[in-house]
């Protein structure tokens, strides 16, 4: 069904295979009232597409929503259709809204203007130039978790509650400073493979982190190996998180939205580091101190840089090569292959020619001696269990282990040590929130038993002395 100018001015068309854009261009919806959006797939894409479909009704109703399937005129395969809808929204996103299929201009019909995906990030910039407060406040609306609709019946349910209990759960207290180590995974030869985080990069920063400060790393995303306590590593999945949905009609992966809001709004001293990636985006937007790295050379760089300097909080590092030895050995082979008409060597064709030099693994030159400098971060002596588990002992850690063959000579395997210092030094400046103990080191179990009795003893006061009020 065609859209109707009553309804929208400006339609932004998304493909299928863009999901990591979902939450920016729901966030995008809710902050201007005729903005619309058209979702792209293809047969093989048809469940990703009619989900994106649902998932912005739910939000802004049907009459701003709709979604197209894209087919090849002569190839039926499924790769073919998959091609075919990406050259379609590639049309779009290079504005030559001239070429065009007829079948698009019947969906969006003049005057109603065409737009990419990327315009989103546009409005929500001008949103937070004009009023941050009010945008951001708008933006908390949406994920809150204080009024979703039960399944059965009417009426809506407060989750909040349950979801702080989640997480105390987990072992995440008020009174503590955190930085979320973002991470996304997928294979090598993925087209966004230069946006995936390599364990040895993200364990460095969580050991260097925890050493010379008070602020606590946790790994979230994708599972990579990274074990921290607490942790928030594809908790979506996790039973004691799903059963927590099963009477409301959110969810788990969208209401995960609704934790890093609560988050936000109830705790101070947070910050969260990543590749550029759409799932820190939203954090970024509710109030959550964000650093996104991105690779230097990036042509698409300017997408996420239009939030700089308006959204509060929201920072970009360059850095000379992908943080991760997978991700770089793929663009320094992509680079030097034969040219091909796709994205991926377009990519590696403008941004693998940094990494010729690189060297893969440790540098093995020199024996090694003496005992490291570093050690064992405190959150890794206690690894990651639920209260019903048995303990298991500490993982051995890189910086720590003196069987290595040699030292991790940083510069060829991965960030440059300018740029990792630049990233300790943010993640070490997160706010401490009011009243924290800052000693963080030693046992973790016996630090988190501890202030969690005091907490408990701390609230039991506040209630007698409220009952006493009354």
């Amino acid at each position: 069904m065609p859209f109707k100018s009553v309804h929208v001015e400006e339609v932004l068309v998304q493909g299928a295979h863009m999901s990591g854009d979902r939450n920016s261009i729901a966030t995008a919806l809710k902050l201007k009232a005729k903005l619309g959006v058209l979702v792209l797939y293809s047969p093989s894409l048809r469940a990703q597409g009619l989900e994106l479909e649902n998932f912005y009704k739910s939000i802004v109703g049907p009459n701003r929503v709709a979604s197209l399937q894209i087919v090849h005129s002569s190839d039926p395969s499924l790769a073919a259709g998959e091609r075919c809808m990406k050259d379609v929204y590639r049309l779009v996103s290079s504005r030559d809204f001239k070429n065009l299929p007829s079948f698009m201009r019947t969906t969006i019909p003049s005057p109603i203007r065409i737009c990419s995906a990327t315009f989103g990030t546009g409005v929500i910039a001008d949103a937070f130039a004009r009023n941050a407060r009010t945008t951001r406040e708008s933006t908390r609306e949406l994920w809150r978790l204080d009024k979703v609709p039960k399944k059965a019946g009417t009426g809506v349910i407060d989750k909040r509650p349950a979801v702080r209990k989640f997480l105390l759960d987990r072992g995440f207290l008020q009174k503590r400073a955190y930085v979320f180590l973002f991470a996304k995974e997928g294979p090598r030869r993925a087209e966004k493979a230069h946006h995936f985080t390599s364990i040895l990069t993200w364990r460095l920063l969580q050991e260097e982190i925890a050493r010379s400060s008070s602020v606590i790393p946790v790994a979230a995303g994708d599972k990579i190996g990274l074990r921290t306590l607490p942790t928030l590593a594809e908790f979506w999945k996790d039973a004691d998180w799903t059963k927590l949905w099963s009477d409301v009609t959110i969810d788990p992966r969208s209401a995960q939205l609704g934790l890093w809001c609560l988050l936000a709004e109830e705790c101070t001293g947070l910050s969260i580091i990543g590749m550029r990636s759409g799932m820190i985006e939203v954090p970024a937007l509710l109030g959550i101190r964000t650093l996104y790295l991105e690779e230097k050379f990036n042509q698409q760089a300017e997408r996420m840089a239009k939030w700089i300097g308006k959204v509060p909080g929201f920072e970009r590092q360059i850095v000379d090569k992908p943080a991760g030895i997978k991700q770089q050995l793929y663009w320094k082979s992509e680079s030097l292959k034969r040219y091909m008409p796709n994205a991926v060597s377009n990519h590696a064709k403008n941004n693998g020619a940094h990494l010729t030099g690189m060297v893969q693994g440790f540098r093995l030159g020199r024996p090694f001696r003496g005992q490291t400098r570093f050690t064992p971060a405190p959150v890794l002596d206690e690894p990651q269990r639920k209260p019903i588990e048995a303990l298991t002992p500490p993982q051995p850690t890189f910086l720590a282990n003196t069987r290595l063959p040699a030292p991790i000579d940083a510069t060829n395997l991965q960030l440059a040590k300018s740029e990792f210092d630049r990233i300790v030094n943010w993640a070490k400046a997160t706010p401490t929130p009011l009243g924290a103990t800052t000693n963080v080191h030693g046992s973790i179990q016996g630090s988190l038993v501890a202030v969690v009795k005091e907490e408990v003893v701390d609230q039991g006061s506040k209630d007698s002395r409220s009952s006493d009020s009354h």
